[in-house]
């Protein structure tokens, strides 16, 4: 399937656009920076690393809310607003359209990943690997939200699905240390994987068994969200 280069980014322009302009999404990237900011200022005692804890929670957060509000809210604004039919008859095609949604998503989830490693002021030497493994965890979740955005009208529809969805990944691993059981529900996470993979290159332990098999997790989810959208959408078409 073609995609034009200059079609993608005229649409990915006009993403980052929408999506400044819309607070429901533009604040999902501001909570987590917020809480980042108020553990900062609090004399919390988390038994150990305090930077390491704010990151972890801030990059949770940012992550799940992000990378499932962004796109699939874009996408069913579209849909809603019928401007998606106006992308068709100006001869955009679904590729094109929903690469650029991914490709917005996962920027913009990217983009708060960063504020928060610089907000917890972790060292710098470690950053490369943070974005590294974040990104992989973001790609799963952005896939996965455009998999709502296409199977949902509006965007009502959209936020019964989202809610129940950010929950399932976002507590299983914020609690996985208190609740036994929420660490074998965390396990089977991108986020949580990814994260993971963050902690055993600190470690040195990127190149065990263990990482091995966070990133097999990883792996499966992304080719399994990939599928799935191709599924819904051979089933449903670009404009349902």
């Amino acid at each position: 399937m073609n995609i034009s280069l200059r079609k993608w980014k005229a649409l990915f322009k006009k993403d980052l656009s929408d999506y400044l302009k819309n607070p429901a999404m533009f604040i999902s990237n501001l909570i987590p920076l917020m809480f980042v900011v108020l553990y900062n200022i609090l004399p919390l005692d988390v038994g150990g690393d305090k930077s390491l804890f704010i990151l972890t929670v801030g990059m949770l957060l940012n992550s799940c809310m992000c990378a499932i509000l962004v796109p699939s809210t874009s996408i069913a604004e579209e849909k809603e607003k019928f401007t998606l039919r106006t992308l068709i008859l100006s001869n955009v095609s679904a590729a094109e359209f929903f690469l650029s949604k991914i490709s917005t998503g996962i920027v913009i989830t990217m983009v708060g990943n960063l504020l928060v490693f610089l907000l917890t002021k972790t060292a710098l030497a470690n950053l490369p690997a943070y974005l590294l493994f974040t990104l992989l965890g973001t790609i799963c979740l952005v896939m996965v939200s455009a998999v709502i955005g296409a199977v949902c009208r509006d965007q009502m529809s959209t936020s019964i699905l989202q809610v129940p969805i950010m929950l399932l990944l976002l507590i299983p691993s914020m609690f996985s240390g208190a609740v036994k059981l929420f660490r074998y529900i965390s396990y089977l996470s991108p986020i949580d994987a990814s994260l993971h993979l963050y902690y055993n290159t600190v470690n040195g332990e990127l190149f065990t068994g263990k990482s091995a098999l966070r990133f097999c997790i990883i792996v499966v989810w992304i080719i399994g969200a990939s599928l799935l959208f191709s599924f819904i959408y051979k089933k449903r078409g670009f404009d349902n």
